[in-house]
């Protein structure tokens, strides 16, 4: 079959279902003639601030950027009182950003195995004294553990999983990728924390140190636009995230007798952000599905720990848990837009793979 026929997003049949919303949004903001830091961002970080049940919110151009404004605001007491690089600890199994905005901050990374769902759930007790802080990751929208942590500082990275989570631990970083589950239309993301200091730090700094150039800053905002179409989004938002949670169990319920890890099977509170199961014939479960026309993909193809930018680091070795299932992981499509018959052939495809192996 040539192309897809259900591709692994659905921003096409997104926009086409809110698209006078979102011209009507559009014109609103073009036409006041004020882009930035106005009525829809202040609307907008208030909504976010509520949904996250924290006392604040702030928006910036990325999720990574978010990471990484939180790492330099936790950078200067260890630089400055204590004379020492600020250490993390990092899950072995999750997007780069998430590395590189740490290592972009000045932070030194050490790597940690994760189970076979992709998360730690179980964190060193022989802390020593400068190894101070651990960056919880939700992988694929899991709820990740964050009981009897005994780090100085928790960080948050909430891409996946920040709808449901509950712990913003020092402070969360969100994001609004367009692969996201409440999409911007290009780059977005935002810091949510109950840390008056860090708000007020993130504030300045994504504004190149306005008011008081105090400190070195960035141009990290979210325009007027942007954030007027995401508050059309906000709207949908429940109801998206309960057709991909009647996705993920109608999924679950067909896979139940094949030979694969669903990685969200035993998650009863999940984002559902991706859909991803394990299996030992990963390459060949992929070829054909794509060969039927649905569009899959691999999140991820590598672990941290084998990236040529990870060469120094404390890391798993390749034997680790986290490596082995960069090996079969693959992602179903599990985006809101899919209809019922979609879901059932993507289901009826998966199921056929096996029957005929």
């Amino acid at each position: 079959m040539n192309g897809c026929r259900i591709p692994h997003f659905g921003l096409k049949k997104q926009y086409r279902n809110l698209k006078d919303e979102l011209l009507d949004a559009t014109d609103k903001v073009l036409s006041s003639g004020n882009l930035m830091n106005g009525e829809y961002t202040n609307r907008f970080e208030s909504w976010l601030a509520s949904r996250t049940k924290a006392n604040f919110a702030i928006t910036v151009h990325s999720g990574t950027q978010a990471l990484e404004i939180m790492a330099r605001y936790h950078t200067e007491p260890y630089t400055t009182m204590f004379d020492m690089t600020p250490k993390v600890k990092l899950p072995n199994l999750t997007y780069v950003a998430t590395l590189n905005a740490f290592i972009n901050a000045g932070w030194e990374v050490e790597l940690l195995d994760t189970h076979n769902d992709g998360l730690v759930y179980e964190h060193s007790e022989s802390l020593d004294d400068v190894v101070n802080s651990v960056c919880i990751v939700g992988l694929y929208g899991a709820q990740p553990p964050t009981d009897n942590l005994v780090y100085n500082n928790v960080i948050v990275d909430g891409a996946q999983h920040w709808l449901i989570a509950d712990n913003i631990g020092d402070g969360m970083a969100i994001s609004f990728d367009p692969t996201k589950n409440l999409p911007a239309n290009g780059n977005g993301g935002a810091i949510v924390t109950n840390d008056r200091g860090l708000y007020e730090f993130a504030y300045s700094y994504r504004s190149n140190g306005k008011n008081q150039y105090m400190t070195f800053g960035t141009n990290s905002r979210m325009s007027e636009q942007d954030c007027a179409q995401i508050l059309v989004k906000t709207q949908y938002i429940d109801k998206w995230q309960w057709r991909r949670k009647e996705i993920r169990y109608y999924y679950l319920d067909r896979f139940k007798a094949l030979p694969i890890n669903c990685l969200s099977r035993n998650h009863t509170i999940h984002s559902d952000q991706k859909f991803v199961i394990y299996t030992d014939q990963r390459d060949d479960l992929m070829n054909y599905l794509l060969d039927k026309g649905i569009d899959v993909k691999i999140h991820y193809t590598h672990a941290l720990s084998e990236l040529p930018m990870a060469h120094n680091l404390v890391k798993p070795d390749m034997l680790s848990v986290s490596v082995m299932m960069t090996r079969g992981l693959l992602s179903l499509p599990i985006y809101p837009e899919l209809t019922d018959s979609e879901v059932e052939y993507v289901a009826e495809q998966v199921k056929k793979f096996y029957t005929i192996c």
